[in-house]
């Protein structure tokens, strides 16, 4: 009995161990499932459910300077827009965060046009397409 008793002692920590681990495993790769990016948003912009501005609008950004956030995925060619003097087609597409009223959102699967991302040029080398 001893060693039946030395040997369940010393399973049940390893195997406490191999379910912390698992568990550890799973959060940590909840928050890390894409090589995404995190970026504030312009103020004004309007974050829509496709990549193009005949799909509505999800959310508006408002006048409230970096209060909104994409968690980005990814890039796609959409919609041609020229607005500032700055144009181009690459739309970006992730989950958009309230930094203010959290109660509302995130808004998922969203998609956001690269004139209003804060994150240089469009596309930004460090984001995959989608």
């Amino acid at each position: 009995m001893t060693t039946t008793s030395r040997t369940s002692g010393r399973g049940r920590p390893a195997a406490a161990c191999v379910a912390a681990g698992a568990a550890l495993a799973v959060l940590c790769s909840a928050g890390t499932a894409h090589a995404g990016f995190y970026v504030s948003l312009q103020t004004h912009s309007n974050v829509r459910p496709a990549p193009h501005t005949n799909s509505g609008t999800v959310v508006n950004t408002g006048a409230v300077k970096d209060r909104f956030y994409l968690d980005g995925v990814c890039y796609s060619r959409g919609q041609y827009i020229k607005s500032g003097g700055y144009g181009t087609d690459v739309w970006y597409r992730g989950s958009v965060h309230d930094s203010v009223d959290l109660t509302t959102g995130p808004y998922n699967d969203v998609w956001v046009w690269g004139g209003n991302v804060d994150i240089g040029r469009d596309p930004s080398d460090s984001v995959r397409p989608c």
